[in-house]
């Protein structure tokens, strides 16, 4: 055969591979966070579990137990390393220890006191306790507007 037509067999070989291969989807580590799904980080949290679920009752002075979660920065102030005024031995969100957040407990429903939350409401998925549960584990990180913007936290 002639050169040219290797050549060209070549060239048409190559094109038809580089085709495909911009069809392919690019394969990323992890794919990347939806902004309208719940995440494990406070903010996303606090957009789509406490907002809808906790505020018409945690919210402002007249909070149960104290327990403010108005935004990620009071909710982070008011739940992280603060002990539990139903069970003062427990911390409501100890970091990197789901089993021993009373949150969990009070979401799952396995506390000793109290009822579970949302009170008066349907529990939450067990999709969503999984996903605050993956953000207790990770160590509880704070929301990303900075710790000057934290509240201090009480204890109750």
């Amino acid at each position: 055969m002639d050169h040219r037509i290797w050549a060209v067999l070549g060239l048409a070989a190559l094109a038809a591979a580089c085709e495909r291969a911009a069809e392919a989807p690019l394969r990323a580590e992890e794919p990347p966070a939806e902004e309208d799904t719940l995440q494990p980080a406070l903010e996303s949290i606090q957009e789509h579990v406490f907002g809808p679920h906790c505020l018409r009752c945690h919210s402002g002075t007249s909070a149960p137990q104290g327990l403010r979660l108005d935004d990620a920065g009071t909710s982070y102030a008011n739940l992280v390393n603060v002990r539990s005024s139903q069970m003062p031995l427990q911390l409501r969100v100890a970091p990197g220890d789901p089993d021993a957040s009373y949150l969990i407990d009070k979401l799952e429903g396995t506390q000793l006191l109290g009822t579970q939350m949302p009170q008066g409401a349907a529990p939450l998925p067990a999709e969503d306790i999984a996903v605050i549960r993956e953000w207790i584990t990770r160590g509880a990180p704070p929301p990303a507007m900075g710790e000057s913007a934290l509240l201090p936290a009480r204890e109750d």
